[in-house]
């Protein structure tokens, strides 16, 4: 047996100490003085031994439990014999009904393993209809399971969307071939649409395997609002629908000591432009006194310790190996400022731009261009690493078996219940 995460192990330490409690507590019985014993009764030795037996099983049965819970969290698999010669053929769902790749599949041996690339890697069936399967699985994730897989030799078919890549890149013992399918025509829809106080700007996605673009455009007609004024309908016949959001104005505090004026002045340079940028009234306000009052962003330019509240915070902690202007600081919400500002590293290192992404206005319409994203990557960079098996003659096919692991603690559990309600009795 081998496990996914043996560092969990080094927890089985911990059983010493129910052991250690157990054989601390065994100490000799005092001994009480009495003046006569004649209204005492003689105990049953051989309940007492029962006793003492059911304490021992009961230990026993709980430092198991306890071994079993940490096997289970060091993710056992058992390892077995697998078979070089046959091949696994593996499709993601999506392209399960394309009719190029089911005329491949039908044209292969009648014995042949054709599964889907899925958890679980259920059998592929030519009679279902896989088209309202559009989820991009999450492709290293599901390779870390291919070694519970008999064959040695895997083809995968797939999209190899970027979005699919997730976690590290995984180490396998199998021979995986991935067969990326050629990227889908463009794809272009409007995704949202923003409405100022003159006009209604409107975002489009244009995505293809090569890469995926934001358009922004002024719109003055071909649209409809809803009475809910919360979506957009646009065309003649107004058949697409888009979420409709007002661009209020951002508020800014800003707040700087002697000394920091110059900072003071860029930061409201910038946001002059990103003002003009998103069409977004910017406000800001320059404060006297440490900011108190709520705002979408709060600036403290000054030497003297500070401790923000509540809010987006932007402050100043000069720090000579920060690799950009604007770092993340120890909390969500807070950002460091690590350098002086001047003409050449608020160019270089795009001032303005960090400070958009503090901001985050695009919230929203990221997550809407996340799942439109078609982009695509090669069989080179979505390659796991190999790891060549010890032995020529065998290769590792690891079974995963923690659910039958779950189900004995569950057996067990169950028992030490029972003799803990019979000793009780």
């Amino acid at each position: 047996m081998v496990f996914a995460n043996p560092t969990y192990l080094w927890a089985l330490l911990g059983l010493l100490v129910p052991l250690a409690i157990h054989l601390w507590s065994k100490k000799e019985a005092n001994t009480v003085k009495i003046g006569s014993i004649q209204l005492l009764d003689e105990s049953d030795s051989r309940q007492s031994s029962s006793v003492q037996l059911n304490e021992w099983l009961l230990m026993l049965l709980r430092m198991l439990i306890l071994a079993l819970i940490v096997l289970l969290m060091a993710g056992p698999q058992w390892r077995t014999k697998g078979n070089q010669k046959e091949i696994t053929y593996l499709v993601e769902p999506s392209l399960a009904n394309e009719p190029i790749l089911t005329a491949i599949l039908d044209s292969l041996q009648e014995d042949a393993s054709v599964r889907l690339f899925k958890k679980g890697f259920p059998e592929w069936d030519l009679d279902t209809d896989y088209r309202s399967e559009q989820e991009t699985p999450a492709y290293w994730q599901l390779a870390q399971r291919l070694d519970s897989l008999q064959s040695d030799s895997i083809v995968i078919f797939t999209k190899a969307l970027v979005k699919g890549i997730k976690s590290k890149r995984p180490n396998t013992q199998k021979k995986i071939h991935w067969v990326v399918t050629e990227g889908e025509e463009t794809q272009e829809r409007p995704v949202m649409a923003f409405k100022n106080a003159d006009a209604v700007q409107l975002v489009t996605v244009s995505s293809h395997g090569g890469g995926t673009q934001i358009k922004r455009e002024i719109i003055e007609d071909g649209y409809q609002i809803t009475t809910a004024r919360d979506s957009l309908m646009l065309g003649e016949e107004s058949t697409t629908t888009v979420p409709l959001r007002t661009n209020d104005t951002l508020q800014i505090n800003l707040y700087f000591d002697e000394g920091f004026e110059r900072e003071g002045q860029y930061v409201e340079a910038s946001f002059r432009a990103l003002s003009v940028y998103l069409r977004q009234p910017i406000q800001v306000q320059v404060k006297e006194e440490r900011p108190n009052e709520r705002a979408d962003l709060q600036i403290w330019f000054s030497e003297e310790p500070f401790k923000p509240s509540d809010g987006k915070w932007l402050l100043m902690k000069p720090n000579v190996l920060a690799k950009q202007l604007i770092e993340p600081g120890p909390t969500p919400n807070i950002f460091h400022l690590t350098s002086r500002l001047n003409p050449k590293n608020t160019v270089e290192q795009r001032f303005t731009e960090q400070l958009l992404g503090i901001l985050d206005v695009d919230k929203e319409t990221k997550t809407l261009v996340k799942d439109m994203d078609r982009r695509q990557i090669d069989e080179a960079t979505l390659k796991p690493n190999y790891v060549a098996p010890k032995r020529k003659r065998e290769r590792a096919t690891l079974v995963d078996v923690s659910l039958w692991v779950f189900g004995l603690v569950a057996g067990l559990m169950l028992v030490e219940r029972l003799i803990s309600k019979y000793r009780k009795q």
